[in-house]
């Protein structure tokens, strides 16, 4: 998470917070909202932003990291246990798993932690204490 000090500065340069929101949708992969709302920062007119797009912005930004581990656990290694034991998720969640498997992931973005770390849970591979 963006620090105070990195949100007030971001708020407060036009060029940096049109920049980041610019790279950001080079990158692809955002929902309607999140691709409306950079293409919107990418083009704003103002010279600041407010204290909620700034952090909002850099919420996005940080989701994009990718991490090999979530709360301690390898993503690796949670990937391989979702996957074996995966005809216990819904549909959708068991074709993202599957997904995740066959391109031999070992990294995701920090964003889909989350999901990854929900469907463990699911399948108890992960008990709720610990996650």
């Amino acid at each position: 998470m963006a620090s105070w000090r990195e949100i007030e500065r971001v708020r407060k340069d036009p060029k940096t917070f049109r920049a980041v929101a610019g790279t950001l949708l080079t990158l692809g992969g955002w929902n309607e909202w999140e691709s409306g709302f950079l293409e919107g920062l990418a083009h704003y007119k103002r010279d600041e932003l407010t204290n909620r797009q700034a952090e909002r912005l850099l919420e996005i930004r940080d989701g994009i990291v990718e991490v090999e581990s979530i709360r301690g656990f390898s993503v690796a290694a949670l990937i391989r246990a979702c996957y074996l034991a995966r005809h216990d998720l819904d549909d959708e969640d068991e074709t993202w798993i599957a997904e995740l498997h066959a391109g031999g992931k070992t990294m995701i973005r920090r964003r889909h932690g989350a999901r990854l770390m929900r469907c463990a849970r699911q399948l108890y591979i992960v008990d709720e204490v610990t996650a």
